[in-house]
Order: C-alpha cells, then structure tokens, then sequence
C-alpha cells in the first residue's frame, strides 16, 4: 500500500483570488463547509477487497481514498486546506494479528502527520477514528491507551469495533465475555464528545449481544484527560445487521452458517456522550461484561463439522454455495477414493 503524504504550503507568494466569489464573498467559515465536502475520504470501489477477509465489512469493502483535485486549482486554495484530506478522514487503526487486517498507515507514520498539521496550522480536529480491536490485544489497555496518548491527537469521536472474529473462542461458539480493564485505564483525549463501541456477533447469537451491550451502558463511562466524563442508556443503543461470507481464514465455516456460504451478522453500537452531570459510581472499577450463570446458549445446527478447508474445497470442486450435507459428502467420497475405499452413496 503507498503511503499517503502531506506537504505544508512553501509559498514566496500567492494571489489573494480576491477576483473570486469564492474568498471575496463567502466567508472562510462556508469555504471550509465546502473543502470539507470535497476532500472527504469514500471507499474506492474500483479496488473492493475480497469478501472472503476477516476485514470487509460496510463501510470497509474497499480502502478509502480522496479526491484531491481542489488543492490543484490554486494557491489559496492549497493554503487553506493542505491538511484537509487527511482531517477529513476516517482513520483505521487494526489492533489485530497481521492476518486480519488489511494494509494500514504504521501509527508512528500518523503521529508525524499530527505533528506537521500541529506545527503548520496549531491545532485541528483529527477526523474521525475506528478501532478494530480483537480481545486479546484490546483488553490490557496499552495498545489501545498508545493511541489515545498520541500528542497533537484531537479527534471528536471514536468507534471501537468488536467483530464477530475479535471476540474470545469465537470459534468454539464460546459465551461472549468482555474484560473491562482498557475501560478502566484507558483517558480519552480531551476533544472527544462521544464514545462508540460495536458489540457484533451472529444474527443466531443476538440475545448474547443484547446482554452485554446493555450491561456496558448501564455500568461502564468513560473518562477523558481533563477529568470530563461520557456516559450512556439504554436509548444510546443501536441495532444493525448485516450478511458476509461465511469463508474465513481460508475456511468456509459451516457449522454457523444462516444459509450456504453465508453468516449472519448482529451488531449493538453502543453511544457514549459528554455528560457535564455524570451520575456514576467512583467507588468500583467498571465490571467486565458476561453473561448471566443461567443463561442458555442458542445452539448452532447440528453438522458433524465445523469447516471445510479452502484447499479440499478446490480439490473436490465445492462452491461457497454448495449445500452443507452435499459438500460434506464430496469432500468424504474425495478422501476415501485416495484411500482406495468406496465411496458413500
């Protein structure tokens, strides 16, 4: 992946474009309204990933990108918004094994770029930011603190993204389970207003999600540098839901698919905001998120496995969409006729 870069104006001189409606009526503030526009970051659809990642999701089926054409129609215009398109983004930090997750620019690259833009223009907003955090880099609260301490970072929002994936022992149907210790160590940066976190995990597996996701609102907050607080409810909670591959890993996972080649996806975000009157409880750390001893698990369908590896499907032949029992039976009869055994009928 090339590196995006940014270089401040290094002008002797400019035209003050004051023939132009552009700087001679609207004021900057407009102006600014409509660089925002044009420079803001979209998904490259010419460059879609794969679908079969542990990465493409909405909103991420592609790496994003900006049109930069404005900063090349003249100085001015270049003066006021060389950093544009980097504020402007959404800025993806993984916090994941290298294999789930697509290339990315290195944190220290970013932190460079905060300090040009702080250096060049003092302080601007860093756009917004989301973290796609599997549990067990997320949950002792350094990776994810590195962040939030970086100098010069002043983003207004910030999601934290728990896939299906990230979760522990996804792959042995395991109970959903949240440590809370980056909740209770992690300092938000002081330009921070709300607080995201995504709790997702199958459409099969909703009450689950639905437990925990309520339990973080009514327990947890978050606290920024300066001592503010964000808190939620209830009502801060919303649902979304979405369908993707059931290939992960180079492995069609079967045992969870909703129909063949496809899993489910159900998604609670859960919103914190500024609170100036924070009613909340000092005296106990924020607890971690598990679901009640009680609780039964909505099991999968019976299947006698759980995946079907990438290189027995190109072997035998079998498509994402071929049916469970038909793939399984193509996958036995190819292993027992290398073997020299009948096959099943």
């Amino acid at each position: 992946m090339a590196e995006p870069t940014l270089h401040p104006p290094d002008f002797s001189s400019y035209l003050d474009q004051s023939q132009s409606p552009l700087f001679s009526i609207l004021p900057a503030e407009i102006r600014s309204e409509i660089f925002t526009y044009a420079l803001s970051g979209f998904e490259d659809t010419g460059r879609l990933y794969s679908r079969e990642t542990y990465w493409t999701r909405p909103g991420y089926s592609a790496p994003h990108r900006t049109c930069t054409d404005l900063l090349r129609t003249c100085k001015r215009v270049y003066l006021e918004s060389w950093f544009m398109p980097f504020a402007c983004a959404e800025h993806a930090f993984y916090l994941t094994a290298r294999d789930r997750a697509p290339g990315q620019l290195p944190r220290d690259r970013f932190a460079q770029f905060l300090k040009i833009i702080h250096d060049n223009h003092g302080e601007v907003e860093t756009g917004r930011i989301r973290i796609f955090a599997q549990l067990y880099m997320l949950e002792p609260g350094g990776e994810i603190g590195d962040i939030m301490n970086m100098k010069h970072f002043h983003p207004r929002s910030i999601t934290v993204t728990l896939r299906y994936t990230d979760f522990w022992h996804w792959e042995e149907n395991a109970p959903l389970y949240v440590d809370s210790k980056w909740v209770n160590v992690m300092r938000l940066p002081d330009s921070v207003t709300s607080f995201t976190v995504d709790f997702e995990s199958l459409e099969r597996r909703k009450a689950e999600v639905d437990i925990i996701s309520t339990l973080a609102a009514e327990s947890w907050f978050f606290q920024r540098d300066d001592g503010a607080v964000l808190t939620a409810k209830r009502s801060d909670i919303k649902i979304s839901t979405w369908t993707g591959s059931s290939m992960l890993g180079s492995a069609r996972w079967i045992k969870y698919e909703a129909r063949p080649g496809q899993l489910d996806y159900y998604i609670a975000s859960v919103t914190w905001h500024l609170d100036s009157r924070p009613e909340v409880d000092w005296s106990k750390p924020r607890p971690e998120l598990t679901l009640p001893q009680d609780f039964v698990q909505v099991t999968p369908p019976p299947t006698p496995w759980i995946t079907i590896g990438e290189r027995d499907m190109r072997s035998v032949g079998i498509r994402l969409d071929t049916p469970v029992e038909q793939a399984i039976a193509a996958v036995r009869n190819h292993r027992r006729r290398r073997l020299g055994l009948a096959v099943e009928a």
